[in-house]
Parts: structure tokens; C-alpha cells; sequence
């Protein structure tokens, strides 16, 4: 199976999450995503925070920018809302065993985990974004193969 990245990996996550947003808000299906495609997702929600700081500043520029990609922006928002409020996911390499993927995470968009799983995810140089906010939600955390030295020195 050919691993799918970028815009492709993005509209192939939006149908999933669409079609299964019922059992992942329930808890009953976990979201699973690579690393590479978690920091790709990650990138596209920043830019659509930063497309709507124009709104403030410049509507024309906003409007314009928005307008372009309109199907793309909706695509994103309604992704960014559901993982805000997903409360399981895995992140899991595609490297084969034994590696371990040293793309850095940004666990930011999602705000209410309570299981977090990593599987041969590299954190021994870049700890992952929004995992220290995930404090109060996170109940249990499982790490396969994942090097996460640094979560010992975080006071939860």
C-alpha cells in the first residue's frame, strides 16, 4: 500500500473523519495518523489560524484569500472542530520496526485527549507541541517504541 502525503493525505483524512465523526466523538474509534501527516495537518491548520488574523486586519485581503480555496477553508474548519473535541488518538510511524519517526508532533489541535498512544514516534529532540496543555484531560498515555525521556521532567 503507497503511503499518501500532503493535500492528498488531507482530503483523505477530512472523508474519513466526515464519515466516521459519530463513533470518533463517541469514543467508540480512535483516529490513527502518522507522524509526517500530523505535522502536515498541524501546518495547514496554522495557516487557516493565520488566514483568519487578516480577517481583522485587512477583510480585503481575507476575503480574497479565503475566496480562492473556499472549499479547502470549510474542508479545514470543520477537521479543525472535531479534533478539537476528540478524546483518542494514536500516532503511529510507517517506518518499519525498529525506527523511529523524528518528525516533531503538535498535539495543539487537540484539546481534549484522554488517550494519547505513540508508536515509534522520536520526541528525544523536539517534545511534542500541546501535550503539557493536554494535562488536565490526558488519563492514560502508551508509548511503543517512542522515545519521550523529556516527559519525566514534566511536572503533570
Amino acid at each position: 500500500m503507497a503511503i499518501v502525503t500532503g493535500d492528498r493525505y488531507l482530503e483523505h483524512l477530512v472523508q474519513f473523519v466526515e464519515r466516521n465523526a459519530g463513533p470518533l466523538l463517541e469514543g467508540a474509534l480512535t483516529l490513527k495518523l502518522n507522524p509526517v501527516g500530523l505535522h502536515y495537518v498541524h501546518t495547514r491548520l496554522e495557516a487557516l489560524q493565520e488566514l483568519e488574523g487578516l480577517l481583522a486586519g485587512a477583510p480585503v485581503d481575507y476575503l480574497r484569500a479565503y475566496v480562492s480555496d473556499l472549499g479547502d477553508h470549510r474542508a479545514l474548519e470543520q477537521l479543525r472542530r472535531i479534533l478539537e473535541l476528540l478524546t483518542a488518538l494514536k500516532v503511529v510511524t510507517v517506518l518499519p520496526p525498529p525506527g523511529r519517526d523524528p518528525t516533531p508532533l503538535s498535539l495543539l489541535p487537540f484539546g481534549r485527549l484522554k488517550v494519547l498512544e505513540l508508536r515509534g514516534c522520536d520526541l528525544s529532540t523536539t517534545a511534542a507541541k500541546g501535550l503539557l496543555d493536554l494535562r488536565h484531560t490526558l488519563e492514560k498515555l502508551v508509548c511503543h517504541n517512542s522515545t519521550v525521556r523529556y516527559l519525566f521532567r514534566l511536572s503533570f
